[in-house]
């Protein structure tokens, strides 16, 4: 199991980095982009206007010298003034009446929409897209203009102005063209962002894996020259701790009439025996031994691994049990080292409930959905306190321990032991109410076996 956690030194920063310029740059195009075709969508829409308002002059120039009642000149009017970018034209009074049409049919018939009233109320020019009945998108706008008006004996009264509106109806097509282009742009860089998402969503993953793997190359590099220290120191150690064990044993036996002595022979021969699991803990781990895979029931070893653990754990006030679910095939594995897996394991769950609690051991076939090959699942579930957030990502690292008298090796062999079967282990779950440690071994010998 690694201890691979994102967000921890060394490569927390680039990563921020790297995902901070990725999200600018997306954020600036798709700002700039945006800005862009709002700009353009207005533009076009100015220059309808414009177009519109430049006609409509022109219109209502021409009308003003035709007269107030001369319709048929205005018709003429409105028939001259046809060029391609113009759906139609109109001119209605104030009334609403249209006194000329481009198309001649409509002359007579009122108009009265929204636009109109707002143009004849206010006196100001209404511009806005409408649908006509054939589908057409175009851009209307509805322009006042004022007319003389002639008095009862047919001279032109310049106090009386007379009030027209001309409605003018602009084809969009070349507009729509311009707003196309931008509405292009807003998607090509709508995919170019997704794009860019993706190669940053893979440069972060491979950015993060390079780091992981330097991590991971700098640490078993650093674990490996302090294994070999380790097992020069251990082995030139051993010896004369036996030495010393076996004096204090001796010494023990010579002074028992003195408690004063048998307790201090006694304090040195278990602290000697202590340092000798040690050094053993150090050996196992900087020169493992090759598995010697056999066919094997673990319900066996596992029962014997409790039998061995019973007495410590009473003293801890822990309750030990085994459940063997369904029929279990025997595994390839070595067995000595089974004993030792899974002897560290319960070690480990009886010291975290020292006040008491539960161990169960729990024996069963793995139902294929959480690895692709056929295996047997081995639980230690306990009733402690669980492991921290903090410590749970580096519990498998050698020389890593949370106890005051740990060694910080325990684990670290199990890793190394499961490993070399082939099989995984991981912690399943950990919390105020236990730990479950989960190893899994294949029913078949691993290629590297």
């Amino acid at each position: 199991m690694k201890s691979e956690r994102i967000g921890t030194v060394p490569y927390r920063w680039p990563i921020r980095i790297l995902l901070g310029t990725l999200v600018l740059i997306a954020a600036g195009l798709i700002a700039v982009t945006l800005l862009n075709y709002d700009t353009t969508a207005r533009l076009a829409e100015q220059a309808l206007q414009n177009n519109g308002m430049t006609l409509a002059l022109e219109i209502a120039s021409e009308a003003r010298a035709r007269g107030a009642r001369d319709t048929g000149a205005l018709q003429a009017v409105l028939s001259r003034q046809h060029p391609r970018e113009i759906a139609f034209l109109a001119i209605a009074e104030r009334d609403g009446t249209i006194l000329a049409h481009t198309n001649p049919r409509l002359a007579g018939s009122r108009m009265d929409d929204a636009a109109f009233t707002r143009t004849r109320d206010t006196g100001s020019p209404a511009g806005a897209f409408v649908s006509l009945g054939t589908g057409e998108e175009v851009y209307e706008l509805t322009f006042p203009f004022h007319v003389p008006a002639t008095g009862s004996d047919g001279p032109v009264d310049v106090n009386r102005p007379r009030f027209r509106v001309i409605r003018i109806a602009l084809h969009t097509a070349f507009a729509k063209q311009i707003v196309y282009q931008a509405q292009a742009q807003l998607v090509f860089v709508a995919v170019a962002v997704l794009v860019l998402a993706v190669l940053g969503a893979w440069q972060v993953r491979t950015l993060r894996r390079y780091f992981i793997l330097q991590q991971e190359s700098a640490r078993q590099e650093r674990f490996a020259a302090l294994g070999e220290m380790a097992a020069v120191l251990a082995h030139e150690i051993r010896n004369p701790l036996g030495a010393i064990k076996g004096l204090a044993q001796y010494l023990g036996e010579k002074r028992a009439a003195d408690p004063v002595q048998a307790e201090m022979t006694r304090t040195i021969a278990g602290e000697a025996t202590r340092l000798e699991g040690l050094v053993n803990d150090l050996l196992t781990y900087a020169r493992p031994r090759t598995p010697n895979f056999h066919p094997t029931g673990l319900s066996g070893i596992l029962d014997e691994v409790l039998r061995l653990a019973e007495q410590a754990a009473k003293a801890a006030g822990v309750s030990c049990g085994l459940v063997v679910s369904g029929d279990v095939p025997p595994v390839p594995v070595d067995p000595e080292q089974m004993k030792q897996l899974f002897s560290n394991l319960v070690v480990n769950a009886v010291n975290a409930m020292q006040g008491g609690g539960r161990l169960t051991m729990t024996l069963r076939r793995s139902d294929g959905k959480t690895v692709p090959r056929r295996s047997v699942e081995v639980s230690v579930e306990d009733t402690g306190a669980g492991i921290s957030e903090e410590d749970l990502p580096r519990i498998f690292e050698p020389f890593y321990t949370t106890g005051a008298k740990g060694t910080g090796l325990g684990l670290a062999i199990c890793l190394q032991i499961v490993a070399a079967h082939g099989g995984a282990i991981r912690v399943e779950r950990t919390g105020p109410e236990g730990t479950t440690v989960l190893v899994t071994l294949p029913e078949e010998v691993p290629n590297n076996g």
